[in-house]
């Protein structure tokens, strides 16, 4: 029996698993309640965990019944503070909290995965780690869970993850070669002015006023001075500016980020940023200053890794289930930072049906996930593992 026959036969329970968590969805590095379902849940079918992990992240083992290198699967948990719109009959409980990106989804995937995993341990040469990651929306958890020692003890040899995407049929795989997610840099602007009362201008320096200013000319950034073959976005998400309407404030704080494919573009965009700033806010007879935090490097698969994928999905489910993404998304994942230090990839789990609700993008208040595509995720992890343990036993033995 394939493991997609397997998922199917244990759907249901993936399916509760997934409107039990979209119910409860829980904020960056507060998923507690989701932290203690999920390590019941593994210790309920005799899997060893490991709590608190990063705080509120856990990690599970799955020995095989002979030894070998050591792969890890990884689900994000973490959702988004977003009041959902979806109508669902399990739409979530908690206000202004929801699973707008399916973290949903990868979290009960991969507890899937891990009930099957750990009931044929017999197909198993090696270990498994399965790492249930906090605060992925705030592209930090999987730093922290690196800094905590997650991929030792023992060491991992690759790490695997999905992630749902509306843009395909709910059952499609898309894969990559080279980048699949856009680095992403945090920027900070505070522009200086002269405050002042509102009834006189003239007399003050008016930073909502070059404020404005500054976030059209950074339009121009992308548009003029980045090569169009050259994928980058610039986003000015957030403005706090003044305290009264008849009064000129002194300062004006932006927030935004930078993403970019290119490692040589991410290296120069600060410097054409601070020009355009700064020299925007002089002509205007004010100041300004940026500062850049790094959120996440871009997400580079491995080409090995890749082809593990591709070569599941073709063997397992077919080649028409197997899509090659033409170009990389301007979104960030930081699961990059797991692929910096072990061969990894990031496939693409199709999620849409004929509803139109469906096909809107990650973060929507309304969108929905294809429950159908449970089954496929559970079943691409659970052949990737095995495939992966597997290949290095037939190598040692000359069978390859």
């Amino acid at each position: 029996m394939s493991f997609l026959q397997l998922a199917e036969s244990i759907k249901h329970r993936i399916i509760e698993y997934r409107r039990h968590l979209h119910q409860f969805p829980e904020l960056s590095f507060n998923e507690f309640q989701t932290a203690d379902f999920v390590a019941d849940i593994l210790e309920e079918n005799n899997i060893e965990v490991l709590r608190n992990v990063a705080e509120t992240g856990v990690v599970g083992l799955i020995k095989g019944d002979t030894p070998g290198r050591t792969i890890a699967l990884r689900a994000d948990m973490d959702a988004l503070p977003i009041q959902e719109q979806t109508n669902l009959k399990f739409s979530s409980k908690n206000p202004g909290v929801m699973h707008a990106c399916g973290h949903d989804f990868h979290t009960s995937i991969l507890l899937g995965a891990a009930i099957l995993l750990n009931q044929h341990r017999h197909l198993i040469n090696g270990t498994i780690k399965l790492i249930f990651q906090p605060g992925e929306e705030k592209l930090t958890g999987a730093k922290k869970m690196i800094e905590k020692g997650v991929l030792t003890n023992p060491d991992v040899d690759a790490i695997v993850a999905l992630h749902c995407w509306p843009d395909l049929p709910a059952g499609k795989i898309g894969i990559r070669k080279g980048p699949i997610t856009a680095a992403a840099v945090f920027i900070e602007i505070t522009i200086h002015g002269k405050a002042g009362h509102a009834a006189h201008p003239h007399k003050c320096v008016d930073p909502i006023v070059i404020a404005g200013q500054v976030v059209s000319t950074l339009q121009t950034v992308i548009s003029r001075e980045v090569a169009p073959t050259d994928p980058a976005v610039l986003t000015i998400g957030k403005i706090n500016g003044g305290t009264a309407p008849n009064v000129i404030p002194s300062s004006v704080q932006l927030s935004g980020m930078i993403r970019t494919v290119s490692p040589d573009l991410q290296k120069r965009m600060p410097d054409i940023i601070n020009r355009v700033v700064t020299k925007t806010a002089e002509s205007m007879n004010g100041e300004a200053e940026v500062s850049y935090t790094m959120a996440t490097p871009p997400l580079i698969s491995d080409d090995s890794m890749v082809e593990l994928i591709d070569r599941v999905v073709t063997e397992t489910l077919g080649e028409d289930s197997l899509v090659y993404l033409e170009n990389p998304s301007l979104g960030s994942e930081d699961f990059s930072f797991y692929a910096e230090q072990v061969p990894g990839v990031l496939f693409r789990l199709g999620t849409h049906n004929e509803s139109e609700a469906s096909k809107l993008s990650l973060h929507h208040a309304g969108v929905l996930f294809e429950e159908d595509a449970l089954t496929t995720g559970v079943s691409v992890m659970c052949e990737a593992a095995v495939h992966y343990l597997n290949s290095e036993t037939k190598t040692r033995s000359g069978n390859v």
